[in-house]
C-alpha cells in the first residue's frame, strides 16, 4: 500500500460496527463519527478481518455495513498471527515497516490503483480474505481449547492458583509459548526479549490473554473472549480503539504497566456516543 503512513487509524471492533449497521439511528452514528473524526483531517475508520466475517453473515446489516463502507475512507486491518508475521519480516529486514491494513478504499491507492466505493466486494473476492474467513472458527477454536489447558503446559505449571500480580510474569512464559507453538523456535533456544519487544502484536498478545481470560480463575472463556483478544492485537499501530466496555478495561491495565501502547486513545462506545458533537477530533 502507499501513502498511508500519515493517516491516523480510527480501529472500532465488531460490536460497535454492528451498532452502526444495526441501529435505526446509524446516520446519526456516521454523523457522530465523521464530527469526532473528520476524515479530511487523516483520520481512517479501520475494521477488523473479523468484523467482516460477522457482517457479512447478514445480507440486512451487511448492506447498510457497505453503505458506511463507501461513504468515507475506510482500511480492513489484520490482527494476530499474520500481523506477527509481518513484524518477524521487518525484524528480519524482509520489509522495511510493519502496517495492519490489509485493503484500503475511497480515495485510498493500493497496488498504484485508486479503488471505487464499491470495493467492497472486491475485498471479499480476494483470497486472503476468503481463506481467513474459513479459517477463522477453526482457528478460534482450536486457541480456545489450547487455553483451557494451557495451565497445565510445562511452562506454565508454576502459575496455577492465584493468578493477582503475575501479568508479566505470566506474559513472558506466553511469549516464549508462542515463538515455540507457533513460530516453530527451538524449545531449547533462549529467547532475546529486547527483540521480542519489536514484535508488538505478540506481546499484546500474551498481556490480553493475560488479563482478559487468566487473571480471574473463576471466569469461563468462551469463543467470543478469543476473537476480543485477537482483535487487540492490532492497537499498537492505531490511534484510537473504540470497544465494549470490558475490552477497554483489559487495555487500560496494560497501558498502565506496559509501554506497548502508551499513546493510543481509547474509548468505550459509551464514551464515544458522549463527546460533544461540537468537540471536533479528540486529542
Amino acid at each position: 500500500m502507499d501513502n498511508l503512513e500519515h493517516y491516523k487509524l480510527i480501529y472500532v471492533d465488531p460490536n460497535v460496527a454492528s451498532n452502526i449497521a444495526k441501529s435505526d439511528d446509524g446516520e446519526k452514528l456516521v454523523q457522530k463519527y465523521l464530527t469526532t473524526f473528520p476524515p479530511n483531517e487523516d483520520n481512517l475508520l479501520c475494521f477488523s478481518t473479523y468484523t467482516l466475517y460477522e457482517m457479512q453473515k447478514s445480507s440486512r446489516y451487511y448492506e447498510r455495513f457497505k453503505q458506511v463502507f463507501s461513504l468515507f475512507p475506510c482500511a480492513i486491518v489484520i490482527s494476530y498471527f499474520p500481523l506477527a508475521e509481518k513484524e518477524f519480516d521487518k525484524l528480519t529486514n524482509k520489509i522495511t515497516s510493519v502496517t495492519p491494513l490489509l485493503f484500503a478504499p475511497v480515495g485510498l491507492i493500493i497496488d498504484g490503483k485508486k479503488l471505487n466505493p464499491d470495493s467492497l466486494e472486491q475485498l471479499l473476492s480476494r483470497p486472503e480474505v476468503i481463506d481467513g474467513f474459513n479459517a477463522i472458527e477453526f482457528h478460534v477454536n482450536n486457541y480456545l481449547d489450547e487455553f483451557n489447558d494451557l495451565l497445565d503446559h510445562k511452562y506454565f505449571k508454576n502459575l496455577k492458583g492465584n493468578m493477582k500480580g503475575k501479568a508479566h510474569v505470566f506474559a513472558k512464559k506466553f511469549l516464549k509459548y508462542e515463538l515455540v507453538n507457533r513460530f516453530h523456535f527451538d524449545d531449547g533456544r533462549d529467547v532475546d526479549f529486547l527483540q521480542v519487544k519489536h514484535l508488538k502484536s505478540l506481546e499484546l498478545f500474551a498481556y490480553s490473554v493475560f488479563y482478559k481470560l487468566f487473571s480471574d480463575s473463576s471466569k469461563k472463556r468462551s469463543f467470543n473472549d478469543v476473537v476480543d483478544v485477537l482483535i487487540m492485537t492490532t492497537i499498537p499501530y492505531v490511534h484510537t480503539f473504540i470497544s465494549e466496555a470490558n475490552s477497554i478495561d483489559v487495555l487500560t491495565k496494560i497501558k498502565r504497566t506496559t509501554n506497548l501502547i502508551k499513546s493510543q486513545q481509547l474509548l468505550t462506545y459509551k464514551e464515544f456516543m458522549n463527546i460533544s458533537m461540537d468537540s471536533g477530533v479528540l486529542d
